[in-house]
């Protein structure tokens, strides 16, 4: 086994928007952030996509984390 590290794709943007998911994204500068939908983010990267997000926050800054945000509380999928 080398030593390159590889991406694990846990999922794809389709996938993430049909089970009512959205992004928690936040800048570890300026404190801040907020949720953003994952629907531009199909519509830009396609369903397809694996989870893989480069950007910037919203303030212009690079340190920035983002998260998977759980829908809304209510009837979820089950699981297994």
């Amino acid at each position: 086994m080398s030593g390159t590290k590889r991406a694990v794709v846990i999922s794809t943007l389709g996938q993430l928007l049909d089970k009512g998911y959205s992004f928690n994204l936040w800048c570890l500068e300026c404190r801040r952030g907020g949720i953003s939908p994952i629907a531009p983010f199909v519509d830009k990267l396609g369903r397809d996509h694996p989870i893989y997000v480069r950007g910037h926050a919203k303030c212009g800054r690079k340190n920035a984390e983002m998260r998977i945000q759980a829908p809304a509380g209510g009837v979820r999928p089950v699981q297994g």
